[in-house]
């Protein structure tokens, strides 16, 4: 079954990052609901802990509601290519397994540097739509047989949403890494 994930949200930061409650959880629900979509991907800046935290309240108080996929936004700096850098998305899937996107291709870094262990590409961002090349990423998703998402990059909440995609989470997990390969 396809389910519609927007996968790179900024939930933390979209409320000042406070620490996770119930109010905020369904305020985020409620969003989610509101957009006509199953899920988000929360990936704040280098706290992972923050969506995982989220992420066991709504489960708790809010079962079966909505689907809540903590994780992070991190850089990346090959050692092979040291001027080039890149925003990569780890999520966390519910019973292992570490799902990565590549960011908004073409920033900070014009070049698109594809290393192991990335499973998809953001084809479409509502934030960083006006330097994504999208020719470019689909001959590069192509080459390296990568997922296309599309993904709001919410930093406030009413972004949520705005963007998503219709994948089958099998899907997911089956591009995924084991946690015990990731490095993080």
């Amino acid at each position: 079954m396809k389910v519609k994930l927007d996968l790179h949200t900024h939930i933390w930061e979209a409320f000042n990052f406070q620490p996770p409650s119930l109010s905020i959880a369904e305020q985020v629900i409620g969003q989610i609901k509101a957009q006509g979509i199953d899920g988000i991907a929360i990936t704040d800046h280098h706290n992972r802990e923050w969506g995982a935290e989220l992420r066991e309240l709504v489960e708790a108080n809010f079962p079966g509601e909505v689907i809540i996929i903590p994780g992070w936004e991190i850089e990346i700096r090959p050692p092979h290519s040291p001027f080039d850098e890149y925003q990569v998305s780890e999520l966390f899937l519910p019973g292992g397994g570490v799902f990565r996107i590549y960011c908004h291709p073409g920033y900070y870094s014009p070049n698109i540097i594809i290393e192991e262990n990335v499973h998809a590409i953001e084809i479409d961002n509502y934030i960083h739509n006006w330097h994504i090349r999208k020719a470019q990423v689909q001959e590069v998703a192509e080459a390296n047989s990568l997922m296309t998402v599309e993904v709001s990059d919410a930093h406030v909440l009413e972004n949520v949403g705005l963007r998503y995609t219709e994948v089958e989470l099998d899907e997911l997990y089956r591009r995924a890494m084991p946690l015990s390969e990731w490095g993080g």
